[in-house]
């Protein structure tokens, strides 16, 4: 496993400002938005941990419910192929 990053990539500022996808998060080559979803909130924070163990991400990101809906969700911004 590798070793956890001590601070997140994204500055607050630009992660969590609603749900639209802006073009600055997409604005370079292996820039994603990943949208999660999973059955329970353990399952997706070990998601979103095991990503941000591997590649520079907004980290840990509010859990979100869609009511009628099974699951829970998040959406993710990394900077995938750009190891920690």
């Amino acid at each position: 496993m590798l070793p956890r990053p001590r601070v997140n990539w994204w500055p607050p500022a630009i992660v969590g400002q609603g749900m639209r996808i802006d073009e600055q998060h997409i604005a370079a080559p292996g820039l994603v938005v990943l949208d999660i979803t999973a059955a329970d909130e353990d399952t997706l924070h070990a998601v979103m941990d095991a990503l941000q163990q591997r590649w520079k991400t907004s980290g840990i990101m509010p859990v979100r419910r869609v009511p009628g809906e099974p699951g829970v969700r998040a959406r993710v911004y990394a900077h995938f192929g750009c190891e920690r």
